[in-house]
């Protein structure tokens, strides 16, 4: 069971984990594999979401972990936010906000073609990589069902990216 992390805790890889970046052994995915090499000793948790898609960081801390290749360093200080680490809080919320009004939709507009164009945009890291998956998605239901399809789609979203330029 994944359990809430605090974003102030820092991981460290043990010996088995520095031999994991090197061999292999534990066939890691991609993201875990990742987020290992970046688990230095200093970095703490809240500096690693923009390497992971949202809600993936503590399922891949707890596999590291109890495979025994990373071991809790220490608690940093609790350091006020910086201004790039609130601009990616607001966007993650976007994205997330973005993702709900989205659910089902191109399965509307396209069938189970619309399946797929959903899934590649779950599979977003992060708001700029959603905007290019999201536009070439809206592009492909203008092609297979028309403007009015697309515009459908365009009608969900500008509210909430309006809200990324909103003070």
């Amino acid at each position: 069971m994944t359990r809430d992390l605090d974003p102030r805790l820092v991981f460290a890889k043990t010996e088995s984990g520095a031999a994991e970046v090197a061999a292999r052994a534990h066939k890691l995915s991609i993201s875990e594999r990742r987020i290992l090499i970046l688990l230095d000793g200093r970095r703490r948790l809240a500096d690693l979401p923009p390497f992971a898609r949202p809600g993936e960081l503590a399922p891949i801390v707890d596999r590291l972990e109890s495979c025994g290749l990373i071991a809790l360093a220490g608690i940093a200080e609790d350091v006020a936010p910086r201004e790039d680490d609130l601009r990616r809080q607001k966007e993650r919320a976007v994205q997330a906000r973005l993702l709900t009004a989205l659910d089902g939709a191109f399965e509307r507009e396209v069938g189970a073609a619309g399946l797929i164009l959903e899934a590649r945009l779950r599979d977003c890291v992060n708001l700029e990589v959603f905007r290019r998956v999201l536009r070439e998605a809206i592009d492909t239901v203008e092609r297979m069902r028309g403007r009015e399809a697309a515009e459908r789609l365009l009608a969900l979203v500008r509210p909430l990216y309006a809200e990324l330029v909103a003070p």
